[in-house]
């Protein structure tokens, strides 16, 4: 765990130093909000492909070898990033990335390999914290490299950061990260059936869909916060790159907070059921309050609240979706279920952006409908389970 740990934070890291400038990388090459927020969307449209893949290719052949591989493919979509000077090497760079970003779904499934059932939404708020430490120290990096101002921000020096912290996070996995699956364990996971069975048995499981229905819908109001908060807080408060990667990173901090110290004891207080619809009334809350913020500390209470949404739901849900899955499908089962949560990171940035051309709260309006919908369909779904 401490290695994955290290590998995911420094994966986390190199994407997070990115966070604050990519918005006016593009916006300077003459991109408007409903290009940025395409630009952005296309990541995550790389990864619904490339999810079930990295997660059914980890069952067969360990998840060590995957996760050094998709690291140092991610590491050379930074170098692409770093000498573009056209929108369409842009473009290439995030999809590249995407495609490599997929090896969320094998880290997951290690996870899920070394934890009982009992412990493994702890587990998954490890790996959850380190998602939260990457976005603390990325974004204030990244907003430090690129400087105050976003027309003279320097966009090179922190994609060349991202690409040797990949080169690093490939290395660590490489020599230290010790393979969770056996030989034995793999070869009787190729006797089972094909990815493609495994995937209709999932969609024919009630609770499972159920899971996968509410994370794409959380996702999706995320990623429209998420893809327009730079552009949003620029035009409400001013702030630049600097400044925009300190909210981001105050928000990991929360997150690691949460995550890695809380988790633990908030679920065996009140269990993963218990704790998705506490995050869905965060979620609501945040977005409504992120809306109408007029001053400094109402934006900071809201990204906080936000931020503690998203530490219990990502761990908790995950959890949920690990324990619906048998020990030679978690891979492919945790790559459909990451397709769907980076679905909605497709879904949301394709219309945040015409959102806000219409007008600037739109978004935020939006996020929290569709937070409040999610929270609707996981009441009403574990109701009836029971």
């Amino acid at each position: 765990m401490p290695v994955l740990f290290l590998i995911v934070f420094v994966d986390i890291l190199g994407f997070g130093l990115l966070l604050p400038l990519l918005p006016f990388y593009v916006q300077r090459m003459g991109a408007g909000p409903e290009v940025i927020t395409a630009v952005l969307g296309l990541y995550s449209l790389a990864q619904v492909i490339a999810a079930p893949l990295w997660g059914r290719l980890s069952d067969r052949y360990g998840r060590k070898p995957i996760l050094a591989i998709t690291c140092v493919g991610l590491g050379l979509s930074y170098v692409v990033l770093a000498f573009a000077d056209s929108l369409a090497l842009v473009i290439v760079s995030r999809i590249v990335g995407g495609l490599m970003a997929g090896n969320i779904a094998a880290a997951q499934a290690y996870v899920a390999d070394v934890t009982a059932p009992e412990t493994r939404a702890k587990g998954m708020g490890i790996l959850g914290a380190a998602f939260g430490l990457g976005f603390i120290v990325g974004p204030s990096i990244g907003g430090l490299f690129a400087g105050v101002s976003v027309e003279g921000a320097d966009y090179r020096a922190p994609a060349l950061a991202a690409m040797t912290l990949s080169f690093i996070a490939a290395a660590g996995a490489a020599l230290f990260l010790k393979e969770s699956l056996s030989a034995e364990t793999r070869t009787h996971m190729e006797r089972r059936a094909t990815f493609g069975e495994k995937l209709r048995a999932a969609r024919r499981r009630r609770t499972l869909l159920m899971l996968v229905v509410t994370g794409f819908l959380i996702i999706t109001a995320w990623a429209q916060f998420e893809t327009v908060f730079a552009l949003w807080v620029h035009a409400a408060f001013g702030f630049g790159p600097r400044e925009i990667g300190f909210v981001f990173g105050f928000m990991g901090a929360v997150n690691v907070l949460v995550q890695g110290a809380l988790m633990g004891a908030l679920t065996r207080r009140f269990g993963e059921k218990r704790l998705v619809p506490v995050a869905g009334v965060l979620f609501i809350s945040g977005y409504l309050a992120v809306a109408v913020s007029a001053t400094l500390p109402m934006l900071i209470l809201s990204c906080a609240a936000l931020a503690f949404a998203s530490a219990l739901f990502n761990p908790s849900a995950t959890s949920l979706v690990s324990q619906e899955a048998a020990s030679g499908e978690r891979g492919a089962v945790m790559g459909a279920y990451q397709s769907a949560t980076a679905l909605g990171r497709v879904a949301g940035p394709s219309v945040s952006g015409t959102l806000f051309a219409a007008g600037m709260t739109l978004p935020y309006l939006a996020a929290a409908a569709l937070a409040g919908f999610a929270l609707a369909l996981f009441a009403f779904s574990r109701k009836r389970a029971e």
